[in-house]
């Protein structure tokens, strides 16, 4: 007895429903996502994935001598579970893997911490998740992760939508928050300004 052969629209289907679990069983080489808030042995760090960018905001204190790290800038997904911040000065590379977060310098200096700042590294126990924010205001504008006052970036969010957010913990203007909204396709994280959102923190 000849098999009956399967109509094409059929065996269409079931190819594409192959390759979609085999999409969502494979592992992301991003690591895990480390959105929130970390507490390290020098101080804390805020942290806001959003596609290829790991967006941060540092502050701490280290060596004998009180030495301070203030920063606030985004990181760049290199591979396996690594993001680079680069400047004039150095790079500092973040890695999210087996749930924890490692900072560390991979070239010349850390600009905002200066010489011999020895790296961090934070794990589950230190980390608090973002709170929920719903936009309060007609159309607000994501800014540059950066210096402050920061630059209105075009991607804003509308009356309505939430957002997550965290707290900036570098020396900087209470007036932000590190911000990222989830879209249907897309996506997006920056600073978005306090009076614009109404928040929900526990």
């Amino acid at each position: 007895m000849t098999p009956r052969s399967l109509p094409r629209p059929f065996i269409s289907i079931v190819a594409l429903i192959v390759a979609a679990v085999a999409t969502a069983q494979s592992p992301d080489d991003r690591g895990f996502d480390p959105t929130g808030l970390w507490m390290g042995q020098h101080g804390p760090l805020a942290l806001m994935r959003a596609g290829d960018t790991l967006s941060f905001s540092y502050s701490a204190v280290f060596g004998a001598t009180a030495h301070l790290c203030d920063g606030l800038g985004v990181a760049g997904f290199v591979g396996g579970g690594r993001w680079e911040y680069v400047d004039e000065q150095g790079t500092v590379s973040f890695t999210t893997r087996d749930g924890k977060v490692t900072m560390q310098v991979t070239a010349g200096i850390a600009s905002f911490c200066g010489a011999n700042w020895p790296g961090e590294t934070f794990v589950a126990e230190g980390w608090k998740p973002a709170f929920r924010c719903r936009v309060t205001e007609a159309k607000a504008h994501f800014h540059v992760v950066g210096t402050l006052p920061p630059d209105r970036r075009k991607a804003f969010v509308v009356q309505g939508d939430w957002v997550e957010a965290i707290d900036l913990v570098n020396e900087s203007s209470a007036a932000w928050l590190l911000t990222r909204y989830v879209g249907a396709s897309r996506t997006t994280a920056g600073l978005l300004g306090r009076d614009a959102l109404e928040c929900h923190q526990e």
